[in-house]
């Protein structure tokens, strides 16, 4: 009595009116003798025969049984039987609801006119499962034995293993029924796994079906352009689709997936669906029975199975649920292959309709919306315009450069200048070491003297042959003293011109020598440059002298200076970013802060083009090359 929960007792006057038994109805329900009942019972039965005959033998079985009742719910079902026939079930629904909920036996104890009576409900389980509940209503006693109950709810208990068997036969018979329809599809869906190329995973998975469903011809068809086409039939290897029996077959699948559901054919009254194409075919083929499932895939049907069987034979219930089954399973895996067998061309081309297919029609918003604004963003490209630039790496270099030489080999003495400096012009720059040139002068100087104290001495003697010789002396010193004063002179390096030094520096070269014709220091004009902009191939066509842009350098971002074109060098130079040439421009503008070697970019005003012509001119001509190089 563990398992038994005592609920709470009923009152004794609701028993009285709703379970009240007359003796005249007890007596117009009394069975049939005992052993009548067991013979009818043990032999072969249905299901309703045998929960006829059971609570009569339960009754007899247990003492002081009043009624017994048997609830099922395993197939939706309520009430399954009651004895004896006829008797108000009332006093118990609440109960048997409980004990459906709760899983355990239950007592409950009242009154009635007969006496007291107790109600025992006991759930019958099947797999874990409550699917049915057995009630007994027993006369209960003052004078009844202690383990009365007890043996009461025993003999229930007992009784429970003829109920779990014929219930649990049911649940068998079905998981078995699902298994063999598991196996059938799992079998299929094997071989069609096992088969590399869509050709022959079809002609397996028809042959195959055609032989797990008994059909005399199984046959499989995709759309394809608004129509169904035939792909495969079973126990055929080839086939032509100009024959009229794959015709009929194509239309009966176009019928079906038309009308988004399986079409059965010879149809029943109450099918509302058109098998025009399925009559043709039957009568074609001389099938005695047609069934055609559509293949459902992701959102929309791509495709049909025909299963037919030739004479009377028909699909029962249980094949169509099979075949619908199957076709669910392997239906998208063919198809799947299908798309994959296909030419890459192909692909391209159905994904491009299938797009758009979605682009135009219904569903599919966010699509829409972005096609309308790519759609608004080229219009607006196209209709607005702008000033179409070529763009070019670009240098600042000076219009003039002067080198300062030295004039003779020598030694650098000191040096007031050096590259990064402006000067005036007259400024020293550097000098060289003159005390060799020094000595030289000053010896050239005694010689001189010399020569002119021997031209006075001819002269007073009047010797005219040594007054020309000695003449000649003199003037011959005093040319080589002109010419040591000039290199004195020339020692000292000074600025030609106001500029820039942009190269040279002495300044680590004190007492160093140096070579004569060796440039010491380069300058440039501080207000004389020139603009050399590094213009690509692709470009060079379109330029030409005269045309105007814009520079601007990185030392000055925020000041655009205005350039003309001077000239284009036909002479190509090898880059960074490929052949360039090199196009000269002059600036207008302010010039004070710029310095030689400055480097920006520079663009050149072409004409007024539109702003998408312009973002795709370097793809246009790169295709248009292309095309030239591979057009024969």
């Amino acid at each position: 009595m563990a398992s038994l929960k005592s609920s709470d007792p009923v009152s004794g006057h609701e028993l009285d009116r709703q379970a009240e038994v007359s003796p005249e109805a007890a007596t117009a329900a009394d069975p049939p003798a005992e052993a009548e009942l067991w013979r009818s019972f043990l032999a072969p039965s249905t299901d309703e025969q045998f929960f006829e005959l059971f609570p009569a033998l339960l009754a007899r079985q247990i003492e002081g049984a009043r009624q017994v009742a048997l609830f099922r719910h395993d197939k939706g079902q309520g009430l399954s039987t009651v004895w004896p026939a006829g008797t108000s079930i009332d006093p118990i629904a609440e109960l048997v609801g409980l004990v459906f909920a709760d899983g355990r036996p239950m007592l409950r104890m009242g009154r009635t006119i007969g006496g007291a009576t107790r109600i025992i409900a006991v759930p019958v389980a099947v797999d874990s499962a409550t699917v049915a509940v057995l009630v007994t209503t027993i006369a209960a006693g003052a004078s009844d034995p202690e383990d009365l109950a007890a043996r009461q709810v025993r003999q229930l208990q007992w009784s429970l293993g003829w109920l779990r068997d014929r219930l649990g036969s049911g649940t068998s018979a079905s998981l078995k029924l699902e298994r063999d329809r598991t196996r059938r599809v799992l079998d299929v869906l094997a071989t069609v796994l096992d088969r590399q190329g869509f050709r022959a995973a079809t002609l397996a998975a028809v042959t195959d079906l055609a032989v797990a469903f008994g059909a005399s011809r199984v046959s499989l068809g995709f759309r394809r352009w608004g129509a169904s086409r035939v792909e495969a039939i079973s126990h055929s290897s080839t086939f032509s689709r100009r024959v009229k029996l794959v015709q009929h077959i194509s239309r009966a699948m176009d019928e079906a997936i038309d009308q988004r559901s399986l079409i059965r054919y010879p149809t029943s009254a109450d099918e509302l669906v058109f098998s025009t194409a399925h009559a043709e075919l039957a009568t074609d083929a001389k099938s005695g029975s047609i069934v055609t499932v559509p293949i459902f895939v992701v959102d929309a049907y791509e495709g049909a199975f025909v299963f037919e069987r030739s004479g009377g034979a028909v699909f029962e219930t249980e094949a169509m649920t099979q075949i619908s089954a199957a076709v669910a399973a392997i239906g998208p895996l063919l198809y799947e292959k299908r798309l994959n067998d296909r030419w890459l061309i192909v692909k391209a081309w159905d994904s491009t309709i299938r797009q758009l297919r979605r682009l135009l029609g219904p569903g599919y918003m966010g699509r829409k919306l972005a096609a309308l604004l790519v759609l608004a963003s080229v219009a607006t490209l196209t209709l607005w315009t702008e000033t179409f630039h070529v763009v070019a790496n670009a240098q600042l270099e000076p219009l003039e450069r002067r080198a300062v030489v030295s004039a003779y080999d020598g030694y650098v003495q000191s040096a007031k200048a050096r590259a990064g400096d402006v000067v005036k012009a007259g400024d020293e720059l550097a000098a060289l070491e003159d005390r060799e040139l020094n000595l030289e002068r000053l010896r050239w100087v005694t010689e001189k003297q010399q020569h002119q104290y021997e031209y006075d001495r001819a002269l007073a003697a009047r010797e005219l042959a040594n007054i020309n010789v000695v003449k000649a002396q003199i003037e011959q010193a005093e040319a080589q003293i002109a010419l040591i004063d000039e290199q004195i002179t020339r020692t000292v390096l000074t600025s030609p011109f106001d500029g820039l030094i942009v190269k040279g520096d002495l300044t680590q070269r004190i007492g160093a020598s140096v070579s004569r014709g060796e440039t010491l220091f380069e300058l440039s004009p501080l207000s004389r440059y020139r603009v050399v902009a590094d213009v690509g191939e692709r470009d060079i066509a379109r330029l030409e002298p005269g045309q105007q842009g814009e520079v601007v350098f990185a030392a000055l971002p925020d000041q655009p200076i205005a350039i003309v074109i001077d000239r284009i060098t036909p002479v190509a130079s090898e880059g960074q970013d490929g052949t360039g040439f090199r196009v000269e421009a002059s600036l207008a503008g302010d010039n004070e802060r710029l310095r030689p070697g400055m480097t920006g970019v520079a663009r050149i005003d072409l004409d007024q083009q539109s702003v998408i012509a312009i973002w795709t001119r370097p793809f246009l001509d790169w295709l248009g090359l292309l095309w030239w190089r591979l057009v024969p």
